[in-house]
C-alpha cells in the first residue's frame, strides 16, 4: 500500500468551471496552512442544476483505493459529487454524499473505491483504470449561494501485492498447499487420503477487503461439497459460503462486502485443489459484476453476449391483444416473461458444440414487418432458425435444423438461465441482468421454474437441472455430459437446466401457472401473421424502389406499439419504459389513428382519463403504482390534443360529449397554471432539464396546440362562447410564446431558435416538434427557423463523416424528417429517411432505440428498444412524405416528402388511409421523362382550403391536363385541388 499527495489545488487556472442553466462558479486558489487550497463560489440563481469544477489529471488507477479530500465553508445544503472520468471523456465513475452542508471547520471526506459507481458511458461498467481528469461537483439540493474550500487531495493505493501465507490440514508428498499460488499446471494441492476434514487456510497479513474465490481443481470439486470461512484474527470465524453438492473443474464463490484477513476453504470429502486465487472487491460488487468475472474466464459464447460487456439488442415477441411481451435478442435468446429467466440455444453437430460466437448470424420478421421474430444461425453446411411467436398469453419458441450433411448426429439443447435479455445497464426496478432461478423441476411432460412458469416442450424432449455449485452446463454439453437430475434447488439462485431435443426440431410453449403443480392440459398455438395482416393491410401504401423498405419499417413501427401495450396502456417501450407517458401516448396514438387503429387510442385514453385530478391537473406519467406527480407541463396540451386527434378521425359526438368534463377541468388548469407572462411554468418535460427545470417552449407549444384542439371540440359542441374565450387564451399563449423565443435571441444573440428560456438551448429536435403541432408558424422568425434546421443538417453530415467528433446519438432525430417536408426541403428529409433506415438496430428488426451509440457494441444505456414513441415519430414521419394534415390553414399536403424513385413502375399507391378530413385514396406514377398520373378518388371531405399535390419533379411543372373542363390552377412545384375525386396528367421540365 502506499500513500499519495498531489498538489493538486495550488493552480486554479487548471481548473475549469462548469455550470447548468443559469447557476455559475468562479474558482480561485487559496493557501490554507502552508497548503494549496481551492475556493469555490457558487450561486444557483435560485434555480437547481450543477455547479463543477473540474481538472484534466491523466494517471493509472489502482485496483483498491482509498481517496481523501477535505471540504469546509458555508451555504445551504447541497450535494457533493466526486466523479472520476477516463481518458476517453466518455465514461464516468461517481461518489456521491448527499445532503452536505459544507462547515467553516470542515471535514475529511473518505472515498473508497467500492464506493465509487460506475455512472454513465460507453463502458457499461467495470473499475476505474486510467484517470483522465476529476470533476468536484455541487448539485442543488437546497440550492443557494455559497462558498466551498477544497484542499488535501490524496490517493491511498490499497491495492495487495503481497503473497498469502498458506497453510493446510494435509498434504501428499509432492503435493504442498503452496502450490495453489503457484500457478503451476504441473503440481497442485493434495490432501492426505486419511484427512477426514482437510481445510486450507490463507493469511493476508492485515485485513482487506474480498471480492470472492475461484478455486481451481485437480479433476472435479468435491462431490459432497464445500464451504468458505472468515476471520479477522484467526480465533474467530463465520461461515461466508456452503454448498452441500459441488462439481466442474473450477468454483466461482461470491463473496460480497467481505473484509476479513484469514480465509480458510473446507472441504467435505477429498479432492485436489491446482489453484486458489483470492479475488478484489470489483470481482463481487454485483451479481452481475460477478457473472461478468466468471464469463471472463469461460470460453467466449458459454454466457450471454452483455457478459463481455458489449452490447446485444433484442425486439419484442407480442401479440395483437397487447400485454407483457417476451423478448428475443440478436443471437437468439428468449426471454419468456418481464425480467425473467431466458431460453438460450446451443448445437451439438457430429460432437461439436456450438454457440452464439461460432456461427454467423442474421436476423429476420416474418413477412419483413410482422413483430414476429427469427434468429438464423448459420454454419459451413448448416442452419439454425430460432422464431418466437405470441398468441393468447401463450410464447412459443421453435427450433429448426437445416443440414446437407448426410447422417448427422445431432443433439439440440435450449437452456434455461438466470440471465435476462436486457443487460444491467437498462436496470430499472427488476429489469435488467439477472432473475434468479432457484427451483427446477421436470415431470416428463414439463419444467416447472420457481414455482409460478411452465414450460412444455415438443415430444421426445428430455431434461436435466444443475446447481450453480455443480459446475458449467455448457462447458459438460461440450464435453458430451448431461445432467442426470431432473430437479435442482439453488440457494444461491442460479440453478440451470436444458432440454434435449430428438432429431433437428424442437418446440417450447410457455405459460404462467397458477399453482406449484404442472399443468397437464397441453395449449395449442396458431399462426398469428394473419391477424397482422389484417392488422395493418400491406395495401393500405405501397411505393416502388426502397420506398417498400420504408414502408415495411412503418407497418413494423406501429404493430410494435399495439404488441408492446400492457393491456391498454401504451408505453415507449417493452422493458426499460413499461410506464405510460401521456407525452408519449399522444404521438402513438397519433400513429395508430393514422394507421387505422383507432379503437385502441379510444382504450388507452379511457385508461388514462381516470387519473387526472379533479382540478383537471394531467399526470406526466402513470404506471403500475399510480400516477407521477412530476411537474411537466407539457401533459395538459397533451391530453387536450390527444381528445381532439381522436375525435378528429371518428366524429363520435356522444364520446366527445362525454369527455367535455374532463376538457373543462383542464382547459381551467392551464388557465390556472399561466404565469403573468402568458407562458407555462418552469417543468422538467424535457430530461435535460431535470438538474434544473425551466421555462421550456416545448410546454408552451403543446399548450397553444391543446387550447386550439379545445376551441374545436367546444365549436362542435355548439358552445360558442367557450370557444372565443379559449381562444383568447390560445391566443395569450401563443403571444408570450413567440414573443419570449424573440426576446431569448434578441438577449443572447442567437441566430437559432431556442429551447427554453433560461438555457436558450439548442434543440432541432423539438423545434421539429413544434412544426409539426402548429405547422410553420408565421410568428417564428423564417431565417432563424431556417438556420436551426441548417444547422443541424450540416453538423449531422459532419458527424457522419467523421469531420465532428461524436460517440453517440438520439433517433428522436426521426421527427426531423417531417419538419423538413413541411418547410418544403425534399431532398434533406429523403436524406435523413435513408440514414435512419440504414441505421435500424437490428437492420431486419425495423426498429430503433432511443440512444444509438456510434459503436454498436458499446454497453451503453439504450433507453429501451423499440422505442415505440420513437417508432411512432417514424410512422408519423413517413406518412407526412405521402400526405400530412396542414390543421393551421385548414388543408391536405399530398406526395410532399415522395422519393422521385418511388414513382417508377407501379408508383405510389395510397388506399384508405385515415386523415382528419376522410380516408384518402390515390395513385401517382411516372408514365415517362415528363410527365407523371395522379388519380384521387373519392372518401374525402374536403378540407376549408382545399388540398395541395406537390410530387417530386426534376422540372417545373408546365400543363396539367384533366377530364375536367375546369382549369387546374398550379404553380412551379405545386398543384392546387378543390375536388376529392379527380385524375391529373402532369407534364414538366426535364
Amino acid at each position: 500500500m502506499s500513500d499519495h499527495r498531489w498538489n493538486i489545488f495550488a493552480d486554479a487556472t487548471a481548473w475549469m468551471p462548469v455550470a447548468s442553466g443559469q447557476a455559475e462558479l468562479m474558482i480561485r486558489a487559496l493557501r490554507i496552512g502552508g497548503g494549496a487550497a481551492l475556493q469555490l463560489d457558487y450561486d444557483f440563481k435560485g434555480g437547481g442544476g450543477f455547479a463543477v469544477a473540474r481538472r484534466l489529471w491523466r494517471r493509472a488507477m489502482p485496483e483498491a483505493f482509498v481517496l481523501r479530500l477535505h471540504v469546509a465553508g458555508r451555504g445551504a445544503v447541497n450535494h457533493l459529487e466526486v466523479k472520476l472520468v477516463d481518458p476517453s471523456n466518455q465514461n464516468v465513475w461517481r461518489y456521491q454524499l448527499k445532503n452536505f452542508r459544507a462547515s467553516k471547520r470542515g471535514r475529511w471526506v473518505t472515498i473508497p473505491s467500492q464506493s465509487v459507481e460506475f455512472a454513465w458511458g460507453p463502458a457499461g461498467g467495470g473499475a476505474i483504470t486510467a484517470l483522465g481528469a476529476i470533476e468536484i461537483a455541487i448539485v442543488a439540493g437546497e440550492g443557494g449561494s455559497g462558498s466551498w474550500t477544497v484542499r488535501g487531495w490524496s490517493l491511498e493505493d490499497q491495492s495487495f501485492t503481497k503473497r498469502p501465507k498458506i497453510e493446510a490440514s494435509s498434504a501428499q508428498r509432492g503435493h504442498a498447499a503452496k502450490t495453489v499460488l503457484e500457478g503451476d499446471d504441473a503440481t497442485w494441492w493434495e490432501p492426505s487420503v486419511k484427512d477426514p476434514a482437510p481445510w486450507i487456510r490463507l493469511d493476508a497479513g492485515t485485513a482487506r477487503v474480498l471480492g470472492g474465490l475461484v478455486i481451481h481443481w485437480q479433476e472435479a470439486a468435491p462431490l459432497r461439497g464445500f464451504r468458505v470461512r472468515t476471520s479477522n484474527d484467526g480465533l474467530h470465524w463465520r461461515t461466508r459460503y456452503s454448498v452441500a453438492r459441488a462439481g466442474g473443474s473450477c468454483s466461482y464463490v461470491y463473496l460480497p462486502q467481505t473484509q476479513a484477513r484469514f480465509v480458510k476453504l473446507e472441504l467435505k470429502s477429498t479432492a485436489g485443489m491446482r489453484g486458489l486465487q483470492i479475488e478484489a472487491f470489483e470481482f463481487s460488487r454485483s451479481l452481475e459484476a460477478f457473472w461478468h468475472s466468471v464469463a471472463q474466464r469461460a470460453p467466449r459464447g458459454y454466457y450471454p453476449r452483455w457478459l463481455w460487456r458489449e452490447q446485444s439488442l433484442w425486439t419484442p415477441v407480442g401479440m395483437l391483444e397487447g400485454s407483457n411481451c417476451a423478448l428475443m435478442n440478436e443471437q437468439g435468446l428468449v426471454e419468456v416473461d418481464e425480467a425473467s429467466f431466458t431460453l438460450e440455444p446451443f448445437l451439438s453437430l457430429d460432437g461439436a458444440l456450438y454457440t452464439w460466437a461460432d456461427v454467423a448470424i442474421t436476423q429476420h420478421l416474418q413477412q419483413t414487418w410482422m413483430p414476429i421474430p427469427s434468429v438464423v444461425w448459420k454454419g459451413q453446411d448448416w442452419s439454425l432458425t430460432i422464431e418466437a411467436f405470441m398468441v393468447q398469453q401463450t410464447l412459443s419458441v421453435r427450433y429448426r435444423l437445416e443440414t446437407k450433411r448426410p447422417n448427422p448426429k445431432v443433439k439440440l439443447y435450449v437452456a434455461l438461465r438466470p440471465f435476462q435479455v436486457t443487460p444491467p445497464w437498462q436496470h430499472f426496478r427488476n429489469v435488467g441482468g439477472i432473475s434468479k432461478i432457484r427451483e427446477l423441476s421436470w415431470d416428463g411432460a414439463a419444467v416447472l421454474v420457481n414455482g409460478s412458469a411452465e414450460l412444455r416442450p415438443s415430444a421426445g424432449a428430455t431434461f436435466g437441472a444443475l446447481t450453480s455449485a455443480e459446475g458449467n452446463l455448457v462447458a459438460d454439453l461440450a464435453a458430451g455430459k448431461f445432467p442426470q437430475r431432473v430437479r435442482a434447488r439453488d440457494a444461491f439462485g442460479f440453478a440451470t437446466g436444458v432440454l434435449s431435443f430428438a432429431g433437428t426440431e424442437g418446440g417450447i410453449d410457455f405459460t404462467k401457472v397458477k399453482t406449484s403443480a404442472p399443468q397437464p392440459r397441453r395449449i395449442s398455438v396458431t399462426d398469428p401473421a394473419a391477424a397482422w395482416s389484417e392488422k395493418f393491410s400491406a395495401a393500405q401504401m405501397k411505393a416502388a424502389g426502397w420506398g417498400h423498405e420504408a414502408l415495411q419499417a412503418m407497418r413494423t413501427a406501429a404493430a410494435h406499439v399495439i404488441s408492446t401495450r400492457s393491456g391498454a396502456a401504451l408505453q415507449p417501450g417493452p422493458r426499460r419504459y413499461t410506464r405510460s407517458w401521456i407525452r408519449d401516448g399522444a404521438i402513438m396514438s397519433a400513429a395508430l389513428l393514422r394507421m387505422g387503429c383507432a379503437a385502441d387510442v379510444r382504450a388507452f385514453i379511457a385508461w388514462y382519463e381516470p387519473f387526472l385530478r379533479d382540478d383537471g391537473f394531467v399526470p406526466c406519467c402513470v404506471d403500475r403504482d399510480g400516477p407521477d406527480w412530476l411537474v411537466e407541463h407539457d401533459s395538459h396540451g397533451q391530453w387536450l390534443a390527444l381528445v381532439a386527434d381522436y375525435y378528429a378521425f371518428t366524429k363520435d359526438d356522444r364520446w366527445l360529449k362525454a369527455r367535455w368534463p374532463k376538457i373543462l377541468q383542464v382547459v381551467r388548469c392551464i388557465a390556472g397554471l399561466l404565469e403573468p407572462s402568458g407562458l407555462m411554468p418552469i417543468s422538467v418535460s424535457h430530461e435535460g432539464y431535470l438538474a434544473q427545470p425551466v421555462h421550456s417552449y416545448w410546454d408552451d407549444f403543446w399548450t397553444v396546440r391543446g387550447l386550439r384542439d379545445a376551441v374545436g371540440l367546444a365549436e362542435c359542441l355548439g358552445k360558442s362562447g367557450l370557444a372565443q374565450q379559449w381562444q383568447q387564451l390560445a391566443n395569450l399563449v401563443a403571444t408570450a410564446l413567440y414573443g419570449s423565443i424573440a426576446a431569448t435571441r434578441a438577449g443572447k444573440n442567437l441566430d437559432f431558435i431556442p429551447a427554453s428560456l433560461e438555457w436558450a438551448d439548442f434543440d432541432p429536435t423539438a423545434t421539429a416538434n413544434a412544426l409539426s403541432l402548429l405547422d410553420v408558424p408565421p410568428e417564428l422568425d423564417a431565417k432563424a427557423l431556417a438556420y436551426t434546421f441548417d444547422r443541424y443538417l450540416s453538423d449531422w453530415r459532419k458527424k457522419r463523416t467523421g469531420e465532428l467528433p461524436w460517440s453517440n446519438y438520439t433517433p428522436y432525430e426521426i421527427r426531423i424528417i417531417g419538419a423538413f417536408v413541411r418547410l418544403g426541403d425534399r431532398a434533406a428529409a429523403l436524406e435523413l429517411l435513408r440514414f435512419f433506415l440504414t441505421d435500424r438496430r437490428p437492420l431486419a428488426w425495423n426498429q430503433w432505440p432511443e440512444i444509438a451509440w456510434r459503436d454498436p457494441l458499446a454497453p451503453g444505456h439504450v433507453g429501451d428498444v423499440p422505442h415505440t414513441w420513437i417508432g411512432a415519430e417514424y410512422v408519423l414521419a413517413v406518412q407526412s412524405l405521402f400526405a400530412y394534415e396542414n390543421t393551421t390553414g385548414h388543408t391536405l399536403v399530398l406526395a410532399a416528402g415522395l422519393a422521385p424513385a418511388w414513382l417508377e413502375e407501379d408508383g405510389v399507391h395510397v388506399r384508405d388511409l385515415p386523415t382528419r378530413f376522410g380516408l384518402l385514396h390515390y395513385t401517382l406514377r411516372r408514365v415517362d421523362a415528363r410527365t407523371l398520373e395522379f388519380s384521387l378518388l373519392p372518401g374525402l371531405t374536403l378540407p376549408v382550403n382545399g388540398l395541395v399535390l406537390r410530387p417530386p419533379l426534376p422540372g417545373s411543372i408546365i400543363r396539367v391536363e384533366t377530364k375536367l373542363r375546369k382549369k387546374i390552377p398550379f404553380t412551379a412545384d405545386a398543384i392546387s385541388l378543390s375536388q376529392t375525386s379527380i385524375y391529373l396528367r402532369i407534364t414538366h421540365e426535364s
